[in-house]
């Protein structure tokens, strides 16, 4: 019910946008919603149906040593038995901000921020995106394009849909992902997020709302600062831990369209997912040890 939810609340507001911009919504346009739509009851358009399966996996990761709330590299993940290096991943390339309507009337911006570990600058362990509120399509690329765990999409919770397409370089069928959470939840994650599989073409051809449940705990802690607020709020507060999840899919795709919506009381909460995703390369989906 929830995943049906948030597909019509998706696909109303891609609505509101393709009219808004061109009069009225054209013949095309009305199929890439109906899309949205029809996806999410695993449907695609040459009939068959590419599933994901979630999974769970372990990270290795290594920090410099220097800086407490620096940054936190990814070095390999462990996972059903095997093992994928980095060489053995593909960050993401290109990422487009499709919808954030959501207002933080306290901070600027709307839903969608880019964060970084609170001492990520002076630390040269690994690379980070930027620490905005008011992030780019360029700027959240950068947020996920690396493999520091610190870098990641900040999601605020302020009523809205936020809602960003991700592409790879190369076609995978295994996802990893990463959502910070709090020290409290016992997955490590505690928002969920509609993950969408588009074929070259933009249409929907799978779908699978990630649920906060659904995430492993990886017991790795990291702090953020996004430009006008930092996690935990002060120095001395308890930083939040990364849950993991992995999602494994039938057919190779390059493109994820990620969406959360927040309606307040009563409706659909995702609840503002703070994500980190990384792609398996192709043909390549680990070593056994």
């Amino acid at each position: 019910m929830k995943q049906l939810r948030t597909a019509s609340i998706l696909a109303t507001t891609l609505m509101f946008g393709l009219t808004a911009c061109g009069g009225g919504a054209t013949t095309t346009d009305a199929e890439d919603i109906q899309q949205v739509e029809s996806a999410l009851h695993g449907g695609r358009r040459d009939g068959g149906s590419p599933k994901f399966t979630v999974f769970a996996f372990t990270s290795q990761t290594s920090t410099g040593g220097q800086y407490t709330d620096g940054d936190v590299r990814l070095e390999s993940i462990t996972g059903d038995g095997e093992t994928w290096d980095r060489d053995d991943l593909q960050t993401v390339r290109r990422a487009t901000i499709l919808v954030d309507d959501g207002v933080d009337a306290t901070n600027g911006g709307h839903n969608l921020a880019s964060g970084q570990g609170i001492e990520s600058v002076p630390d040269r362990w690994a690379p980070q995106g930027p620490a905005t509120v008011t992030p780019t399509s360029h700027d959240i690329a950068q947020s996920l394009g690396n493999f520091n765990l610190t870098s990641i999409v900040v999601t605020r919770e302020n009523v809205g849909t936020a809602s960003v397409e991700v592409r790879f370089d190369e076609p995978a069928t295994t996802f990893f992902f990463w959502e910070r959470g709090s020290k409290t939840s016992p997955t490590g994650a505690n928002s969920d997020v509609l993950v969408e599989a588009l074929d070259a073409r933009g249409h929907v051809i799978a779908s699978y709302k990630l649920l906060r449940s659904e995430y492993v705990d990886s017991g790795i802690a990291i702090t953020t600062w996004n430009g006008a607020f930092s996690s935990p709020t002060t120095p001395t507060g308890t930083p939040p831990e990364l849950g993991a999840a992995g999602l494994l899919l039938d057919t190779p795709v390059e493109r994820l369209r990620l969406t959360s919506v927040q309606q307040g009381p009563g409706g659909t909460n995702d609840d503002g997912p703070d994500y980190k995703v990384i792609a398996a390369k192709p043909r390549r989906r680990g070593h056994h040890h």
